[in-house]
């Protein structure tokens, strides 16, 4: 089990996100360069689900859920196409 909380985790890792250097963030937390790199890609990975209970499958389901909404809109828009279409090849014939 981890000494931090996924709280001060992820506040670690923004704040490498905008950092200049992993140096930088390791010196301000007191943390070394290593952990905070491995925190910045979980971080990069799995966004705010990183340090969660579950995250990564949580972000995962997340994920999924938008995939598919825009796949239904993109499924949408492209029937309006194929009906807008026909609609204005049968005008000018």
């Amino acid at each position: 089990m981890s000494q931090y909380t996924s709280q001060f985790k992820l506040k670690v890792a923004k704040d490498a996100v905008e950092a200049k250097t992993y140096s930088e963030v390791a010196k301000k937390y007191g943390l070394n360069v290593k952990q905070i790199k491995q925190w910045s890609d979980a971080y990069s990975q799995y966004g705010d689900f990183a340090f969660e209970e579950n995250g990564p499958e949580r972000y995962q389901q997340q994920r999924i859920r938008d995939l598919e909404k825009q796949l239904a809109e993109l499924q949408e828009e492209n029937e309006i196409l194929k009906k807008a279409t026909a609609f204005f090849s049968k005008r000018n014939l």
